[in-house]
């Protein structure tokens, strides 16, 4: 058995003629004894009304950039929850910030107010590019060494920029290792395709490919480059 692993906006998805196309094709590495897995920064219940919309047969969903894992029926399989003292330390950080909007991850999707009776996932930061910097993203990153236990991520996309805290080493590839330790697939065995700075770290840790399209330092991490997804998959089956 193998996994293949895509994200989804701008990679699985890009045109409605082309997610089609990718289908397709994802039905015939299902054929060939692969478990399809999206990887996706959204929460479940966006990646799910895109699955119903497409009719994607996943077999597992990793949503909310690895915070939480779905099966093909639905069934939270794995969900990595982080302790209300992020909430304090985060609100340390941004106080001071022109930031859009404070995002509060959880199973049922990103709120904009802390719920402290629910089980929270992550926190997300998110800014425009305009006043998003290189000096901004290193002091926040520079809190891993401050605070161990936690894991910052800084991820930039078209418009706008998140800064992330999520608990210890949860990431999508973080997610993609469950899966794989679960199954007992070999790493070689794991072939993953994304456009984004968080897609970076499972492109580098597995057989990763990146969209033509993708971002410099995505480009920078992989010299496996595809127009659309079910190119790569027609080079691997």
């Amino acid at each position: 058995m193998k996994l293949f692993v895509t994200d989804y906006d701008e990679t699985l998805y890009t045109t409605d003629e082309e997610i089609r196309e990718n289908i397709k094709k994802i039905k015939k590495l299902q054929e060939n004894d692969f478990l399809f897995v999206i990887a996706t920064g959204r929460s479940f219940p966006s990646i799910k009304n895109q699955t119903k919309l497409f009719k994607i047969p996943y077999d597992y969903l990793i949503t909310s950039d690895g915070s939480i894992i779905y099966d093909k029926d639905d069934n939270i399989v794995k969900m990595f929850d982080i302790d209300k003292e992020s909430v304090t330390l985060m609100k340390n950080f941004y106080g001071k910030l022109n930031y859009e909007e404070i995002q509060f991850s959880y199973k049922e999707g990103y709120q904009n107010i802390y719920d402290e009776e629910n089980t929270l996932l992550g926190i997300n930061i998110c800014m425009s590019n305009r006043i998003y910097n290189e000096k901004l993203e290193k002091n926040f990153l520079k809190l891993k060494r401050k605070y161990p236990k936690y894991n910052f991520l800084a991820y930039r996309h078209t418009n706008y920029s998140y800064l992330c805290i999520k608990p210890k080493n949860v990431n999508k590839s973080f997610a993609i290792n469950y899966l794989k330790d679960l199954y007992d697939i070999k790493k070689k065995e794991v072939y993953v395709i994304g456009d984004s700075s968080n897609d970076i770290e499972m492109i580098h840790d597995f057989k990763g490919a990146a969209m033509a399209s993708s971002y410099p330092d995505v480009l920078r991490v992989t010299k496996k480059r595809f127009k659309k997804v079910s190119d790569y998959i027609d080079s691997i089956i």
